[in-house]
């Protein structure tokens, strides 16, 4: 693997962790918290806004987003990987029904 495979892959499971873990109640209540601090120290106004409006925003879209196309790959991998398997067990389960059918026709003329 390239270094920047590496990388990418860095960031791609970065990504979802920050995702993990920012997507609980937990982190909605103290984002909350956070807002709601200019009501107690009005002089923090400028920084809460910058934070919110600016850093936090511009930083969790392009999080939110590559976590989920990150995602979005586990899932179509997995999804072919079980598409695969279920194509590999109906292609069993029709040489089975052929050679039932070819047994019975055997005992049928047989008789």
């Amino acid at each position: 693997m390239t270094l920047y495979s590496y990388w990418r892959k860095f960031n791609e499971e970065l990504a979802v962790r920050i995702v993990a873990v920012t997507a609980t109640m937990e982190c909605v209540y103290a984002f909350g918290v956070f807002v709601l601090i200019p009501l107690w120290f009005p002089a923090s106004t400028p920084f809460v806004q910058y934070a919110s409006s600016a850093f936090l925003q511009l930083t969790f879209l392009p999080i939110l987003l590559v976590a989920g196309d990150v995602t979005d790959r586990r899932n179509r991998a997995h999804l072919e990987s079980e598409h695969r398997s279920m194509m590999k067990e109906i292609k069993a389960l029709r040489q089975s029904v052929s050679a039932m059918c070819k047994h019975n026709k055997d005992i049928d003329n047989a008789a």
